[in-house]
């Protein structure tokens, strides 16, 4: 356009246009916004058909965001037509500036005169008279309806008529709860990766190492000899204190105390026979079993028989779980059954039955891997007990001149139980056994000597002749020796004038009971006391009081 008056009349009434159109489009926008708002906060203050975090001051925010860009998605540029036709009908210039803005490209024997008479015109009129910005009303509106907005999220009370709000809460725990015990699992996987081998190769290195100094003791090198075995035993009692301190006490106290008790219940029984003997290969297989039932169900469609389905093999895996509890009292095994029934209950809300089944799932292979690694921990134990029992048979042997490594070689004892076994047998040919009863079986006319049953030493006995007659009368007659049972004779009195010296009798006595608890470790391990008992005996000495009660 050659007239510089009248294109800038023309811009500026374009500008103005869109801005008038954004803004109507803004205001629409969030009139309409503050509507739908206001009647989803109803429904969900009043009925609780909708979630009550999704309607907050801070979430409302987001009206004034999403209106701009509805307005800005319906916003529509004016043409320099309307823009034109618009300043025309303002101005009242009968369609000058139109005529001006179509003619501009065309010529014409009129154009000229069109063109001059615009321009003189455009610098007669101003833009901001013609088309005022008339912001207050729209900004009012919105400003009322985002009070009535906020009005009702501050003050609207929240009722749950039909209970769907206290279930929506239900489910957000449930869910909370189920990201938080898969995140435990995971965890406890990754643990049990890292530091489960580590104890049991420990033990290994400690066998083999004990195996070696067996095999090269000599007969004539009995100090010697004395001072290894005292070394590995102290090894081996720092090893099992170590093994048993990660295994559950309840079990080593009932395997101790309670074995062969005809109350408990058989199927426990076996089962801590099995995992003292490091098989867990039954349970893991039951465990096992139902997972894949579980895994079975879960593939199923929703429905009755689906819940009934798993309520079964909760209530079988709740059973499993508890007799564990009572008779192992793993906290590693515990922890991971319950989490699993906690998880299959989770199942039952109908947006978490995928998720939660699939954390079940989880959960019992964890299960079974702590499983594993329990029936390890009690195989480590009894080698470590076997280890210990035996080298108390070593140092017997040891005392009396007859331990021997190149016997074990010729035996070729390689595992605990060989040694056990070999040694067993060494003792029993030194006279370990015991002397013999004598047994006389009578030969008429004169008696013969009996052998004995057991020992190496022979028991004797002289048979009674066959002359001989039970039934015949004697004078003998039963009657008991009159035993002092009172106390005996004086034999010393010692008297000493003055006061006695208290303090130093308490000092001995403190020291003496010092004494026996300091040695009641190494007693333990020098003397041939199964390791399930020494709990026992450290906790009677330990109670000991350090103060005389007289």
């Amino acid at each position: 356009m050659k007239t510089s008056a009248t294109a800038r009349l023309l811009r500026s009434a374009d500008s103005r246009l869109r801005l008038a159109a954004l803004g109507k489009n803004f205001r629409i926008a969030v009139l309409t916004l503050t509507g739908v708002a206001l009647i989803a906060l109803l429904c969900s203050r009043l009925l609780a058909l909708l979630p009550s975090h999704w309607l907050t001051p801070l979430t409302l925010l987001a009206v004034p965001a999403l209106a701009l860009a509805v307005a800005l998605a319906f916003f529509r540029r004016p043409a320099p037509a309307q823009v034109a036709r618009t300043v025309d009908a303002r101005a009242g210039s009968k369609e000058l500036f139109l005529t001006a803005t179509l003619i501009e490209q065309s010529p014409g024997e009129f154009r000229d005169i069109v063109l001059d008479q615009a321009e003189e015109r455009a610098g007669q009129l101003s833009v901001a008279k013609l088309m005022p910005l008339r912001w207050m009303p729209g900004a009012r509106d919105v400003l009322l309806a985002f009070a009535a907005l906020y009005a009702a999220v501050l003050w609207l009370p929240q009722l749950d008529p039909f209970k769907m709000d206290a279930k929506r809460q239900e489910t957000s725990k449930q869910t909370e709860r189920l990201i938080e015990t898969k995140k435990i699992t995971a965890l406890r996987k990754e643990e049990l990766k890292e530091k489960g081998s580590a104890l049991s190769e420990q033990v290994e290195q400690a066998l083999a190492k004990l195996d070696k100094t067996l095999k090269e003791v000599k007969p004539g090198e009995r100090d010697i000899n004395a001072k290894k075995l005292n070394e590995e035993a102290q090894d081996f009692s720092e090893l099992w204190k170590k093994t048993t301190a990660s295994l559950p006490k309840e079990v080593l106290e009932k395997a101790a105390q309670q074995f062969g008790d005809a109350q408990q219940r058989q199927e426990m029984k076996d089962l801590i026979n099995k995992l003292k003997k490091g098989d867990s290969e039954g349970l893991k297989q039951a465990m096992e079993k139902l997972r894949q039932e579980m895994q079975k169900i879960a593939q199923q469609p929703e429905g009755a028989d689906k819940r009934e389905q798993l309520e079964k093999i909760a209530k079988q895996l709740g059973q499993m779980a508890s007799q564990m509890r009572e008779q192992l009292g793993d906290k590693g095994v515990n922890e991971a059954l319950q989490r699993a029934l906690e998880q299959m209950d989770m199942s039952k809300l109908k947006d978490l039955a995928k998720d939660a089944l699939d954390g079940a799932n989880e959960s019992m292979k964890l299960g079974e891997d702590e499983l594993k690694r329990l029936g390890e921990m009690f195989k480590d134990a009894q080698n470590l007990e076997d280890a210990l029992k035996n080298l108390a048979a070593a140092k017997q042997l040891n005392d009396k001149g007859q331990l021997d490594g190149d016997k074990a070689q010729q035996a070729g004892a390689n595992s605990q139980q060989d040694y056990e076994k070999l040694y067993k047998d060494l003792l029993a040919q030194m006279g370990e056994g015991g002397e013999g009863e004598g047994e006389g079986e009578g030969q008429q006319g004169k008696g013969k000597n009996g052998k004995g049953k057991a020992g190496q030493n022979p028991g004797t006995g002289n048979g009674g002749t066959v002359g001989e007659d039970d039934t015949a009368k004697s004078d003998f007659k039963k009657e008991k020796d009159k035993v002092q049972l009172g106390a005996g004779k004086l034999l010393m009195e010692w008297k000493e004038e003055g006061v006695g010296e208290t303090g130093q009798k308490a000092s001995d006595y403190q020291q003496a009971v010092r004494a026996v608890k300091q040695g009641v470790s190494e007693a333990i391990r020098n003397e041939q006391v199964p390791p399930g008992y020494h709990s026992a005996i450290q906790k009677y000495f330990d109670r000991l009081p350090e103060k005389s009660t007289k």
